[in-house]
Formats: C-alpha cells, structure tokens, sequence
C-alpha cells in the first residue's frame, strides 16, 4: 500500500501576484499554474524534440541511467553513467520506455538565444537567475528528494507528462531522511512499512503536470517524479520567503555535502551505517512525539 497521498494539488488558470503570494508563497503551499510565462512565451511551442535535434543534436551529453545500477540513496548523483549526442538520446526517449534521463541541464550554454523566449514572472521576487532542463524517458524516476538550496522550485513541464509526490518538510524525520544531506531510501510508491514504519504517519500530495503546466514545489518540499512518457521541462527558482530556509540551503550547499564526502572517503560504509542509525533514531523519535 502505498503511503497517504490524498492531498490535493489546487491548479489555477491564471493568478494574481497578491493571490499568489498571499495562498501559496506566504503558505508555502504547492499550486499548479497554467501558462504560467504567459500564453504566448515563445518556449511553449518553438521548444520542441525536433528543434533542439535540428539546432544542437550533435552535442555530447551526459546521461544518467538508473538501468541495472545500485541506488545509492544518501547522496547526490555526482557524474553521469555515459555519453551520448543530444539528438540520439532525444529520438531514444521518444521511441518508449528507457531510464536515461539529463538533469540540471545548461541548454543555454548552447543555445543561448533560447533565453530571449521567456520572461520571469512577476508573481513571485527573487528569482535565481539559472534555469535548467531536465529530460527523461518514459518509466525514467527521479528518487525523493530535498532540493540541497532550499530554494523554491517553478517546474514547467513543456512536452509529455509526469507525475510528480510531494511530501512537506515536516515529515522529514518520519521520511528517514539521513544526516548530511537530504535524500532518503524510501520509496513512496512501494513503502516498506517493517523497514519504515514513521511512513504511515505521513501524508503527501500527488499530481500529474502535463504540457503547459508550472508545478510550484515550496521550499524543502521532498518530490519523487514519475516520467509518464519521454518529456522535458525547465524549472527556474527563486529563494525561500523564510531567512531561515536561506540559510538552511546555503548550509547544506557549503558545509554539510563537503562535510559528508570526507567522511564517506574516511569511514566509507562505515559512514552510511551512521546515517542509517541516526535517520532510524530521528524517526522514532518523531512517532513518539506524536503519540
């Protein structure tokens, strides 16, 4: 059984900066906004497999494939498994299931003109001024995770589907999230309630975003996504409302990552054992607590 994701995602057609900010930033509430660069951003329609294959297929890439390979669930996926040229690996995500998928992705370091096709909303303040693209594969999934910067997350999905669990930052314990990072080994989808048993006290949120959609993910909100078919978005961010989650991101980013590798080179599974325990002791905790 999975865990609860009976939550409800609100989707609005349009909204305002007040409203925005009033129900959602201020909240720190998920919402899916449609057309949320404006009906006619040019990244809605010109932004397509064959174009990037005609204008940069030729690239070399890195893919990551979690085909065959062992999760490591405690830390961030450092390099990738393989290259490919761009446009090979677009006809291979369009031709059905596959589990290479591009993440962070500086497509404007290659087409830099694509910048000029959209503008940052005004609904929302400081924005961080560094979009990426991520693409991915029918079947391809993103394991739960915190976004390291804390920041907010604008993800737009601009062709195919995905299907997107979001878990607020509270349950963070309840979620085994280990120290020194902010990953964890559950799987929402297929939890093992005897490994995890804190995971029937959570409640979570889940939503399929398709062509047009901007799914806002507040700061610290651990997701999990689901590529329903061979999609690609683009998520820009902007810094969380609370100077506390700033801090927390700019933490994690310079301390906490640096902090965890040096002691996986020392302690090597030493070091995951430790986690392990303390993201077990951190749990039970909290199931006491709410008790």
């Amino acid at each position: 059984m999975p865990i609860d994701l009976s939550l409800k995602v609100d989707i609005v057609d349009a909204i305002s900066r007040d409203e925005f900010q009033e129900k959602y930033m201020k909240a720190q509430k998920p919402v899916i906004i449609k057309n949320f660069f404006g009906k006619d951003a040019p990244l809605y329609k010109k932004w397509t497999f064959e174009y990037f294959i005609d204008q940069i297929g030729d690239i070399e890439v890195g893919i990551f494939d979690d085909e065959g390979t062992v999760r490591k669930d405690d830390r961030s996926y450092k390099s990738a498994d393989m290259t490919m040229k761009f446009g090979d690996y677009l006809k291979t995500i369009q031709g059905g299931p596959t589990k290479k998928r591009i993440f962070l992705f500086n497509i404007f370091k290659h087409l830099p003109s694509l910048k000029n096709d959209f503008t940052y909303p005004p609904i929302a303040d400081k924005y961080l001024k560094l979009p990426f693209v991520f693409f991915g594969g029918k079947g391809a999934i993103t394991r739960i995770h915190q976004d390291m910067d804390m920041s907010n997350v604008y993800l737009t999905e601009l062709k195919g589907k995905k299907r997107v669990v979001l878990i607020d930052p509270h349950y963070s314990s309840l979620l085994y999230r280990y120290p020194f990072g902010v990953h964890s080994s559950v799987d929402p989808d297929n939890p093992d309630y005897d490994r995890f048993p804190g995971l029937a006290e959570v409640k979570g949120y889940e939503c399929t975003i398709e062509s047009g959609d901007t799914l806002f993910m507040p700061s610290g909100y651990w997701h999990h996504v689901e590529y329903l078919e061979g999609s690609f978005g683009i998520a820009i961010r902007s810094l969380s409302p609370k100077t506390s989650k700033r801090f927390r991101g700019l933490y994690n980013v310079a301390v906490l990552t640096q902090l965890d590798e040096i002691m996986r080179f020392f302690l090597k599974d030493r070091w995951h054992k430790t986690k392990t325990t303390v993201a077990n002791k951190r749990a039970k905790k909290a199931m006491q607590k709410g008790k």
